[in-house]
């Protein structure tokens, strides 16, 4: 497995525009756009392999949050005091 050179690449104040997306068919990390769904992975119940890269489970209320801040700050921070 090939590693990373530059593992922090957005801005702490900032919405991430990129983020590392392993694809396990490579058994690599690859640079994709826009910001990672939340979520967490957990091992495969199916599968034991070493490689295995486990099952991703989202966390639908969080990505909902991230686009109502979002439009909240292209409102100009609307209701705040």
């Amino acid at each position: 497995m090939q590693g990373i050179d530059h593992l922090i690449i957005n801005s702490p104040y900032e919405e991430p525009h990129r983020h590392w997306d392993y694809n396990p068919h490579r058994m690599a990390f690859e640079l994709a756009e826009g910001r990672r769904s939340s979520g967490y992975t957990v091992a495969s119940t199916e599968k034991r392999l070493i490689n295995d890269p486990g099952v991703f489970v989202s966390i639908p209320l969080v990505n909902q949050i991230r686009q109502r801040i979002k439009e909240w700050r292209a409102n100009g921070y609307a209701g705040i005091s």
